[in-house]
This record gives C-alpha cells, structure tokens and sequence, in this order.
C-alpha cells in the first residue's frame, strides 16, 4: 500500500515519454486526459483516441489538440506506436479492445469494474498473464490523498491488523435516461461502490472470502439497476467489513471510511466522493486524537489527479518491471466481493463464497506485514 508515483516527473527507461491511447473519448476520457496532463508530465502523454462515435472523438481532439482520431482500436494500435491502452469502454465490449492490445502486446489499464462478471475477470487476467502484457485496473479512489494517508498510518503506525473496516457513502445521483447506464441491470455497485469495496479490500490483509448483500431499486426512477447497495464481507483471518451505498439520500451528503484495530482507529470523511475538501484522524488507544485536512485544489481537482495517479502507478510498474499496485490479479478480490454481492443480493441476502463468484478461483492469501 505504497503511494503512487515517487517520481511523477521521470519518463520512461530512456527518459522519453511513453504515448498513451484513450479507447473511448467520453466524459471519463476527459477526466483521463486531464489526470495525465497533472501527474505524469514528461512521463506520458495522450497522442490518441479511438470511438466509433465521430462526433464524440472529433470533440476530444477538439479539447486536446495534437491527438490523432481513430474510428475503432485496430487501427489505433497499428498507426500510433502505443505504450500503453487506457480501456474507457462499458464493459459488455471488453474483449474486442482487449483482445487487440494483448495480440499487439500493449500494456492495459482497463476502467472499472474491469469485466462484466467475476469469471470473466479471472479469465482476462489468465489471458493477459499468459501473453506476458501488464493489466491494471482503474479503482481510482485509492489515489484520493486522505485514502492514502489512511493506508500509510494502518500500515506503519502500530495500529496491528484491523478486525472491523466500515465504508458509507449518501448520495443524491439520479440517472439521466437514455444513456448506456439507465440500461444497465447492474448500476450503483458496478459504477460507483465498486471503489468503496477496492478500499476494503485493499486495506484488508487477507483475501475476502464470503460476501452477503442486499441491493434496493428507486420504483420511481423506472431503472432496471439497483440505486442501494449493502454488503456483509467475512475475509480470511476473520476480519469483518461492511459497505452502505445509496444514490437515493436526498439530503446530508457524505463518504466516511472507518478502520478499527487492536491499537486505535482510523477515519476519512469527504461530504462529496470526487471533490472538496477532505479530512482523515487517527486515535490510539488512550490517547489523543490526530487529525489532518486536504483542500481541493481548485480547477485541477482531486478527482483528475486521481485518475492521473492511476496511470503514473502503471508507468512506475512499466519502469521497474514489477506488477502494477493495482494489478487485475490484485482486482480480483474487488470483482469477486462484487460479483458475489451480486449472487448474494439476487437470492435474498444468502452468504456467496467468492470463489463461486470468481467461477472457480481461490484467491491467494498473504498481504501486508501489519504492526
């Protein structure tokens, strides 16, 4: 759980910048484009963008100048000389943009949830370790800096291993008809709390391993897709995670995370989940409470930096060859937790293993060394 990027101003091996290309060029491509503009100067640039909507990647070109249209991925990958593919796609298309980039053997950083069900997920992350490519995994809250500081104070202040973790976030997001999500069977989980559950997991030192949920629809917004989510998680040595997540709270905004451990307790709290400021505090036992605040940062908000972390976390892994912090192997866990929410919820709250979830995988255990 090491924060993103030491070096966010070093190119690559040979100090060049890498060339980035966008496959999808909506409102998340902008978010992308501009994160990578903030925090990987000199490491990285967009030089393209693919969309089968001309009106769509002609706007992004419009926005940034410099980057070459392309109508679909193929074409993309043999014209520009990629280093790497940002895949913004929904994820019923993952595989025709995935498949290509493996084929070419360019590195992946795919949104999320990075696949449309736990099995798939597994396969695609077989699929690109058996090709040798890098697949990494867009959960880009983790880089939000009061995350950060909770992770680092867990892992070195003492606390031991935490036993309880707890995640809320009240909302009021209505949907606007006509767009892909207002179709979707899967919505809030899978487009928003899909984050919160990447916290608990990431935090956690052990893999989940049961999951039980309840998922709630608004009747009065006509959506196919849960607006309400909740969820029980047992992970392996016992520790005990929850997860509240409603778009339907009409009033009183708020995204609060809580860590209890033998040794004290953790929180962070920001009223709204991508911008404003934000607050994190520490307590140990008997002693007096820690408490630190991060101001926006105006027009380069936190949520752009937050989504340029993400990729400047790929490039740290490119340069040294490791895996990426947030590898699709590491996104197991949050697409497994997830997809058995999911199971759970359709058959009335009952417990799902995760290795159901993930269609047979067990995951790996092992973690952090917690003090």
């Amino acid at each position: 759980m090491t924060a993103v990027g030491a070096d966010l101003d070093g190119g690559g091996p040979g100090g060049g910048e890498r060339r980035l290309g966008l496959v999808g060029a909506g409102w998340v491509a902008h978010q992308h484009a501009a994160g990578i503009a903030a925090a990987c100067a000199g490491r990285a640039r967009v030089v393209a963008v693919c969309d089968p909507d001309a009106a769509a990647r002609e706007a992004f070109c419009r926005q940034h100048p410099g980057t070459a249209a392309h109508a679909g991925v193929a074409g993309m990958l043999a014209e520009e000389g990629l280093d790497a593919l940002l895949v913004l796609t929904p994820p019923a298309v993952r595989d025709e943009v995935v498949d290509p980039a493996l084929a070419a053997g360019v590195p992946l950083l795919v949104e999320k949830p990075f696949a449309a069900t736990g099995a798939h997920a597994a396969e695609l992350v077989r699929r690109a370790e058996a090709a040798g490519v890098p697949l990494a995994v867009s959960q880009n809250f983790r880089w939000f800096p009061e995350q950060q500081w909770v992770a680092a104070r867990l892992r070195d202040a003492g606390l031991g291993a935490p036993h309880l973790l707890e995640h809320r976030s009240f909302q009021d997001r209505p949907q606007a008809p006509g767009v892909w999500r207002a179709r979707e069977q899967r919505l809030e989980m899978a487009i928003f709390s899909v984050h919160l559950v990447d916290r608990l997991q990431w935090l956690a030192p052990t893999p989940p391993r049961t999951v039980s949920a309840l998922t709630r629809r608004d009747p009065a917004t006509g959506l196919p897709g849960e607006q309400l989510s909740a969820l029980l998680v047992q992970f392996e040595d016992d520790l005990v995670a929850t997860m509240t997540s409603s778009w339907r709270a009409r009033a009183l905004p708020v995204q609060e995370l809580r860590v209890d451990a033998e040794g004290g307790s953790l929180r962070a709290r920001r009223e709204q989940p991508m911008h404003g400021p934000a607050a994190a505090a520490l307590q140990r036992r008997g002693e007096a409470v820690q408490e630190v605040v991060f101001d926006d940062d105006g027009p380069t908000t936190r949520a752009r930096l937050s989504y340029g972390a993400s990729t400047a976390a790929l490039l740290d892994a490119l340069d040294t060859g490791a895996e990426p912090v947030h590898s699709g192997r590491d996104n197991l866990r949050t697409m497994g937790v997830m997809e058995a929410a999911y199971l759970s919820a359709a058959r009335g709250g009952a417990p799902v293993e995760v290795e159901e979830a993930l269609g047979g995988v067990v995951l790996a255990g092992g973690g952090a060394a917690w003090r």
